[in-house]
């Protein structure tokens, strides 16, 4: 008979639109697997955000602080008043003092690697201590890619033995939309009139927005008609981007929707003639899987994580040259038959990623940590 555990899961960034859906999903397909008891660590407000119904899970709501000095002295306490075997923190803080065996996922080194995305020197080498401590302090470290993988090792300093890459997922809730009533009260809320380019995310350096800008430039200039769509919370350089738009001649053909519910994504993915992402840093890249995943074809940056992720299933093109990824934008655009078997390939791409396959390795890291023999760590 499989020993029984008790694991407590770090989700108060569960809020978190990108490793909060990350937590979410991870958390749910374990439950799934029925082996173990899970305490769910949560924020208040969010406890009807995972379903433990007839699970063996219980939820504990917590106002700590992410980066506290109390979390530190108040998390260890709450591990063992709940008798925890094991912590799983899914993004990288532990308490430095232990009172049980721990797993990190870290899922990149975005703010060693992206200095321009921290521009505060203070910040970084604040990123840089809490993750060293977390490196340390982990028996195990998860991370979502091979590349993030290289990137943790030459950042942070550490061996390759201590890490296990497991990838991540898209969630049920991403696949095509077909019904033009939900379809057109998106285009509606978002006031989208045309075929469009989408590219979904936050507005920061590595995300290349404004190398998207002047390649849609190029873009308009070889079709004639289109919109881009720019999908993303508000931020100060959406500023600078509207500007760079005005220079070149776009605005009126360029949509930032501000931030987008997660009810409305699979809709804005689905009705796109194309998805975009020039990104020059992505640690795993989600929204590439969520718009192959919705039926979209892919016209990718072919830089870090991002060709590991799609695969054959997307058109690449150097993302540092308007010209290239404007040429890229273009031929995807006209050609009917390249969409059609980039749609193609990107379904069959998906079949690589899977929660409850993340789940079972997950699950395999646990029993590793915990010394449980691989005869008696068969689920349940």
């Amino acid at each position: 008979m499989a020993q029984t555990k008790k694991i407590a899961f770090d989700l108060r960034r569960i809020k978190n639109p990108g490793i909060g859906r990350y937590m979410k999903c991870l958390v749910e397909a374990l439950l799934a697997h029925e082996q173990h008891e899970y305490l769910l660590i949560m924020p208040p407000g969010t406890e009807e955000m995972i379903s433990v119904s007839g699970k063996r899970a219980e939820k504990l709501s917590s106002k700590l602080k992410y980066y506290s000095i109390r979390e530190q002295l108040e998390l260890p306490k709450i591990l063992r008043a709940h008798r925890i075997d094991l912590l799983h923190s899914p993004h990288f803080m532990l308490p430095l003092r232990r009172a049980c065996p721990s797993v990190v996922t870290i899922h990149d080194v975005i703010y060693l690697a992206c200095k321009q995305d921290l521009p505060s020197r203070l910040g970084r080498l604040y990123y840089r201590g809490m993750m060293a401590a977390a490196v340390r302090a982990a028996d195990r470290i998860i991370t979502d890619s091979e590349f993030s993988k290289q990137d943790i090792m030459r950042h942070l300093k550490i061996g390759s033995s201590k890490i296990d890459v497991i990838y991540p997922a898209v969630g049920a809730e991403f696949h095509r939309v077909t019904d033009e009533g939900r379809l057109q009260s998106m285009r509606s809320k978002y006031a989208i009139s045309g075929e469009y380019v989408l590219y979904a995310g936050i507005l920061k350096p590595r995300k290349n927005h404004a190398g998207l800008l002047r390649a849609f430039r190029r873009l308009l200039d070889a079709v004639g008609d289109a919109q881009l769509v720019i999908a993303g919370p508000k931020d100060e350089a959406e500023t600078e981007l509207r500007r760079l738009a005005e220079d070149l001649g776009v605005t009126a053909k360029v949509i930032f929707t501000g931030f987008v519910e997660e009810c409305d994504l699979p809709a804005l993915y689905s009705s796109a003639r194309l998805y975009a992402c020039p990104s020059l840093y992505e640690g795993f890249g989600f929204t590439v899987l969520e718009a192959m995943a919705c039926g979209v074809p892919v016209v990718c940056s072919n830089q870090t994580s991002l060709p590991e992720v799609a695969g054959d299933a997307a058109l690449y093109a150097d993302a540092r040259s308007p010209e290239q990824f404007g040429r890229a934008l273009g031929q995807a655009w006209h050609d009917c038959k390249l969409r059609n078997s980039l749609v193609q390939s990107g379904h069959k791409n998906l079949q690589r990623f899977s929660w409850d396959r993340a789940a079972a390795q997950t699950l395999a890291v646990y029993h590793q940590v915990l010394g449980v023999p691989a005869e008696e760590a068969v689920p349940a």
